[in-house]
């Protein structure tokens, strides 16, 4: 049983995962993967295990990831929930046992990278398994302005929770992405005060909790990502976007960070990464995700102290130079992610001058899903990569469009994604959809483009979540699944069963990585060809094939990428084969052992060739 006790005192427990006795799930593959393996016989199939998959130290090759033999990597894997948040008791699983279940190959689990999201309440609490009188403020949903704690916080938050889910990504082969993940919830809005949000915490005239506001941010919906120093650049931008006339706003409505807010960000990110990107310096599995979700500003309203962001894009009126749209891939929106660069490069050195040759990976404006505009302005970092967010929102559609573009030129990692069928605790209209809406929309995305998709979230109450939370659910006497439990309460409400299905078969590819203690060392880790052309200089010259169309890849004539992916893969092989009498007979283009005919000898010369 763990000890409610605060680092600060004289006690401290660590809560250790429990070997459990879960019952254990066999998973076949997908049938046509197994007709594969029929016809070219299972030594040649290889199956990865995890106690087998070793980490080497991966590098950026252009708009890859690679092994250190040069291989593409593909890292598909999910989120979990908070460490902190998952030692409340009432959960009924810790982070360990969250983490153990996501990397079971025995439960058909075949995640490469985990996702730990790090909050900085949880941090600032420093309390195992905090109740919700024992977090910042007494507030359970967790606001907090930075500058809620110091190093030695964020060394009590590693000991207590990080340090085991490194060790367990070593033992389990996965890697591990630490991921900043400050923010503020949009359930502290003042529209959102019947979800069981007591007053105290978002009216501004209220009597309770003022001693930890700044009286200028009272009833914030999230932190700002902008420095002191960039005011007058967003009022210019704002200007020229004509912003306050599109959405019919007074300049007093326009909400910026007052300089004590963005000052202390700026100090919380390097205190931050100075403590985490040492500490794990020499884990070369540990991937650093700078900064999750940046919200405002951005090209359109990004919400004020009392209400919501207005329409992201498509607003009643947007003359000017925004041309009628703030849509992400508009001109003019290269402006703002200009200005998130220059804001963020600091934190992004520190990271680097701590831990160099690790994979570092960052957001960008509007919640992330400003992508688009990555390869135009490079950060400076030796293995840099870069993240995108999209749900369900009308606006990032089509995907292919807003954030494909990005992938064909630096490495993107697709690390929050999903949709949500049932009622959440508050409405999420970003969320709102279901499978057959999103599900293959999301699936053709992955396939077309070389990303690395980190599905959320691989929990029962971070929503939407893959897990039902249960009965009596959070907060309940009796709280959520218990650790043995949990597979089932798998749900396809949310892409709980479809991830669990899509691992599977996507098992064994570009997911098994050479031996090596050095990173590739002839990548193209250098901004790519993109860096510092104007918008429309790069994109439009790209010669993208057509998803979905047999095409080569190697220059030699071959249709080698049967699926059109845009590389080869035993998904390849399985198309190939269920069609090599039929659709791909043709020798000019199918004879991959050259003999003049198209057999079943050249289903085994391309296998081998992966």
């Amino acid at each position: 049983m763990s000890e409610n006790t605060n680092h600060n005192g004289r006690k401290q427990s660590n809560r250790r995962s429990q070997t459990t006795g879960t019952t254990r799930r066999s998973f076949m593959k997908a049938a046509s993967a197994g007709a594969v393996a029929a016809g070219l016989g299972t030594s040649m199939m290889g199956s990865a295990s995890a106690a087998g998959i070793n980490l080497p130290p991966l590098a950026r090759d252009g708009n890859k990831i690679v092994d250190p033999s040069g291989n593409e990597v593909i890292l598909r894997g999910v989120s979990i929930a908070d460490p902190g948040e998952q030692s409340r008791d009432w959960r009924g699983q810790t982070a360990p046992e969250t983490f153990e279940l996501a990397t079971d190959q025995s439960e058909g689990w075949y995640n490469r990278i985990i996702r730990v999201p790090i909050q900085a309440e949880f941090i600032a609490a420093g309390t195992e398994a905090p109740a919700p009188e024992q977090m910042p403020h007494g507030d359970d949903w967790g606001p907090l302005l930075p500058g809620a704690f110091d190093a030695s916080d964020v060394e009590w938050y590693c000991q207590t929770y990080i340090d085991e889910l490194v060790e367990l990504g070593r033992q389990q082969g996965a890697y591990v992405m630490l991921d900043y993940h400050r923010h503020y919830p949009v359930f502290h809005n003042e529209e959102h005060s019947e979800y069981d949000v007591s007053d105290d915490i978002w009216i501004c005239s209220s009597d309770g909790g003022e001693d930890w506001r700044d009286p200028d941010v009272c009833g914030e919906r999230g932190v700002l990502w902008h420095g002191e120093d960039q005011i007058d650049d967003i009022w210019n931008l704002i200007d020229e976007q004509n912003i306050l006339e599109a959405f019919e706003l007074d300049e007093d409505e326009i909400f910026l960070e007052p300089a004590s807010v963005s000052n202390a960000l700026d100090d919380e990110l390097h205190t931050f990464w100075e403590v985490v990107a040492d500490r794990y310096a020499e884990d070369m599995h540990v991937v650093f995700d700078v900064y999750n979700e940046p919200t405002g500003p951005y090209g359109g309203d990004w919400g004020g102290q009392e209400r919501t962001a207005g329409e992201l894009s498509n607003p009643p009126a947007a003359p000017g130079d925004a041309e009628g749209d703030y849509d992400v891939a508009q001109p003019g929106m290269k402006g703002w992610y200009d200005l998130w660069v220059d804001r963020a490069q600091p934190w992004v050195d520190t990271v680097e001058d701590n831990a160099p040759g690790h994979l570092v990976t960052i957001g960008n404006p509007r919640w992330s899903q400003y992508t688009y505009w990555a390869p135009h302005n490079e950060f400076d970092a030796e293995h840099m990569c870069y993240t995108s967010h999209v749900y369900t929102q009308d606006d990032m559609r089509p995907l292919d469009e807003k954030i494909g573009p990005a992938t064909e030129q630096v490495p993107v990692f697709f690390s929050e994604f999903g949709w949500m069928e049932h009622d959440g605790l508050i409405p999420t209209p970003w969320m709102d959809g279901s499978r057959d809406e999103y599900g293959p929309e999301f699936e053709q995305f992955m396939e077309s483009h070389d990303v690395h998709p980190i599905c959320w979230c691989f929990d029962h109450s971070w929503e939407p979540n893959f897990f039902d939370h249960g009965d009596p659910g959070p907060g309940g006497a009796q709280g959520a699944p218990d650790a043995d439990d949990w597979m089932d309460h798998l749900i396809d409400t949310t892409p709980g069963q479809f991830w669990h299905e899509y691992v599977q078969e996507k098992e064994g590819d570009r997911d098994q990585f050479a031996d090596g203690d050095t990173a590739y060392p002839d990548g193209d880790t250098g901004p790519n060809e993109c860096h510092g052309l104007g918008a429309g200089e790069c994109y439009g010259d790209t010669d993208t094939p057509t998803p979905g169309e047999p095409q080569d890849t190697t220059g030699d004539g071959l249709y080698n990428d049967i699926t059109g992916s845009g590389s080869t893969t035993t998904s390849d092989v399985t198309e190939f084969f269920d069609g090599f009498t039929d659709q791909y007979s043709d020798p000019q283009y199918y004879d991959f052992t050259g003999n003049g005919e198209v057999t079943t000898s050249d289903v085994v010369e391309l296998f081998e060739s992966i």
